[in-house]
C-alpha cells in the first residue's frame, strides 16, 4: 500500500516537473520572441541540414547584434571562451553607445557585459531604488519619468521628462553621485540593452565618464543662459548634451533640415559661417541677363495643397493655409508659379512675373552668399529660418549640442528665452527674398556703371595726359639693355 502511494506521488511529481519545464519553455520563447523572430525572413525548406546552413551563413540581424552575439552575452561571463570574448571585444569596438570610452575599457567589457531584452511597458529602473546596474540602449526607446506632486489628484504621478534612444546610456547618475535612482525608466518599445554591473562600471567606465562630466559642466557654465539653472538641470543637461568637433569647411547644419534640427548648437570655440543658397533661373533677353528666384523646397508642399484647393474653388481654406509670399502666386482660378524677376538695366528691379512654362534657354544657377558669422558664445538651431541655408565651419569649431525638445521645456525655457533668441535670429539674418533683392540691386548697379563708363569713353575717347614726371620715381620701370648684349 505504501509503495503504491509512493509511486503515485512520484508520478504526480514527474507530471508537475514536465508542466513546469513546458511553461518555462513557453515563457522563454515569449520573452525572446522579438530577437528570435529574425529567422522569419529566412527561406527555409524541408531539408533540416540546408535550413541550418542558411541560418548559420546569413545570421539574420535585428538591431546591432546577431542571434549568436546575443547568445554569447546571455552566457555567464565566467563560462565564455577566449574566442567568444575576442568576438565580443571586436563588436564593442564598433558600438556607438561605447564610443565615448577608451578602447581598452571596451575590450574589457567583453568579460563582464550582459544582454537584456524588455518588451514595451516594462520598468527597467524605479526612482528611489538602490542602483545595481548601468544600461546602454542598443535598440528601442526608453521613456524617462520623475515623480511630481499633482495638486488636483493629491498624489504623486510619473511625469515624462526625457527619452533614451539607441547610442545612449542610463542608470549612471546614481553611481556618479552615490545616491538612489533619480528617475524611472520604462520601455516605450521593444528594447535591447547592454547591461554592466555597478562594480564593473566603477572599475572600467566611471573614471572616463567623470572626466567628461566635469568638462561638460565647465562648458555649460560658460554661457550666461544657464546661470539660473539648478544643479539638477545642469546634471540632466550633462546627460543629454554632447560636444562635437568640426573641421574647416565642414557642414555643421545640413541644408534642407529647417525645423527638423534635432539639436540646438552652442559655439564653444571657432567661427561658423551662415551660407545662404539662392536658386535662380537665368535667361537672356537680347544682351541682358534676367534672373528669377525659385521657391524654397519646403514651399513645394504648400503649392501642391494650394493647387488642389484652387481646383475645389475653396478660397477661404486657401487663405488660411498659404503664407503671404505664396498667396501672391495665385492668379484667378489657376495656380501659376510666380517668381521675382529682373533684368539688367530694368527700372523695376523686383516685380511679379507669371511663368507658365520655363523656356528652353533658361539655366538653373546656384549663388552662395555669406550672410553672417556665429562666433564663440553664439547659439543657433532653435528653429529659425533654414530654407536653403547651411552652417559651415570657417575654422576648427567646437560646439555643444543640446536636444531642442528638452531645451524648450518649461523649466529650461524661463521667460521664453529661446523663442526670443529665435525671433532675433530671424530678424538679424536677411531672408531669401531680401538677399535676392540685394543681388538684383548689385547686378543692376554693375550694369548701370558699365553703361555710364562706356558712354563717357565713346563720347570723349580714350585720353591719357599722364607725363613721365607725373609717375613717382619708385613706380618707374626702366628698360635695361643688359639682356640685349
Amino acid at each position: 500500500m505504501a509503495s503504491k502511494k509512493k509511486a503515485e506521488e512520484d508520478k504526480k511529481r514527474r507530471r508537475a516537473f514536465v508542466r513546469f519545464r513546458f511553461r518555462s519553455l513557453v515563457r522563454t520563447v515569449i520573452v525572446n520572441n522579438y530577437w528570435l523572430s529574425e529567422l522569419e525572413d529566412q527561406e527555409l525548406g524541408d531539408n533540416a541540414r540546408r535550413n541550418i546552413a542558411i541560418i548559420v551563413r546569413r545570421k539574420g540581424r535585428k538591431g546591432l547584434l546577431t542571434i549568436f552575439d546575443k547568445m554569447i552575452l546571455n552566457q555567464a561571463p565566467a563560462s565564455r571562451t577566449a574566442e567568444q570574448k575576442s568576438k565580443l571585444a571586436d563588436i564593442f569596438r564598433r558600438l556607438e553607445c561605447l564610443s565615448r570610452f577608451p578602447m581598452e575599457a571596451r575590450e574589457q567589457l567583453a568579460t563582464c557585459a550582459g544582454y537584456r531584452y524588455y518588451n514595451a511597458g516594462r520598468t527597467v529602473l524605479r526612482e528611489g531604488n538602490h542602483p545595481v546596474s548601468v544600461y546602454f540602449v542598443l535598440n528601442g526607446e526608453i521613456t524617462v519619468s520623475r515623480l511630481q506632486w499633482d495638486p488636483i489628484y493629491k498624489q504623486f504621478v510619473d511625469v515624462p521628462c526625457g527619452v533614451r534612444v539607441p547610442g545612449e546610456m542610463f542608470g549612471d547618475i546614481a553611481f556618479l553621485y552615490d545616491c538612489p535612482r533619480t528617475a524611472t525608466c520604462t520601455t516605450a518599445t521593444d528594447c535591447e540593452l547592454l547591461c554592466v554591473s555597478g562594480e564593473d562600471f566603477k572599475r572600467l567606465l566611471e573614471p572616463t565618464l567623470r572626466l567628461q562630466w566635469n568638462q561638460m559642466q565647465e562648458a555649460i557654465r560658460r554661457f550666461q543662459y544657464f546661470d539660473h539653472w539648478t544643479e539638477e538641470q545642469i546634471r540632466e543637461c550633462c546627460i543629454l548634451a554632447k560636444v562635437n568637433h568640426y573641421e574647416p569647411q565642414q557642414q555643421i547644419a545640413v541644408p534642407g533640415t529647417g525645423g527638423d534640427l534635432e539639436y540646438a548648437y552652442f559655439v564653444l570655440s571657432g567661427q561658423c559661417m551662415v551660407l545662404q543658397c539662392l536658386k535662380m533661373m537665368k535667361k537672356m533677353r537680347g544682351k541682358r541677363q534676367c534672373f528669377h528666384l525659385l521657391p524654397a523646397e519646403s514651399d513645394d508642399r504648400l503649392l501642391h495643397i494650394a493647387e488642389r484647393l484652387m481646383k475645389r474653388k475653396n478660397s477661404d481654406v486657401l487663405e488660411s493655409v498659404l503664407p503671404p509670399t505664396l498667396r501672391q502666386s495665385l492668379s484667378g482660378s489657376r495656380l501659376s508659379l510666380v517668381r521675382n524677376e529682373s533684368c539688367e538695366g530694368d527700372d523695376d528691379q523686383v516685380g511679379p512675373t507669371v511663368v507658365q512654362e520655363p523656356p528652353s534657354e533658361e539655366q538653373l544657377e546656384h549663388r552662395f552668399l555669406d550672410v553672417g558669422t556665429y562666433s564663440c558664445g553664439s547659439v543657433f538651431g532653435l528653429g529659425e529660418r533654414m530654407q536653403d541655408r547651411s552652417i559651415v565651419a570657417r575654422n576648427h569649431v567646437q560646439c555643444m549640442l543640446i536636444p531642442r525638445y528638452w531645451l524648450f521645456m518649461k523649466h529650461q525655457n524661463t521667460g521664453n528665452v529661446w523663442q526670443r533668441i529665435k525671433m532675433y535670429l530671424d530678424l538679424a539674418i536677411p531672408s531669401r527674398e531680401q538677399l535676392f533683392k540685394k543681388f538684383l540691386d548689385d547686378i543692376n548697379w554693375m550694369a548701370y556703371r558699365k553703361k555710364v563708363v562706356n558712354e563717357i569713353i565713346q563720347r570723349r575717347g580714350r585720353q591719357n595726359h599722364t607725363r613721365l614726371v607725373d609717375v613717382p620715381i619708385v613706380c618707374r620701370v626702366e628698360q635695361s639693355d643688359v639682356g640685349q648684349r
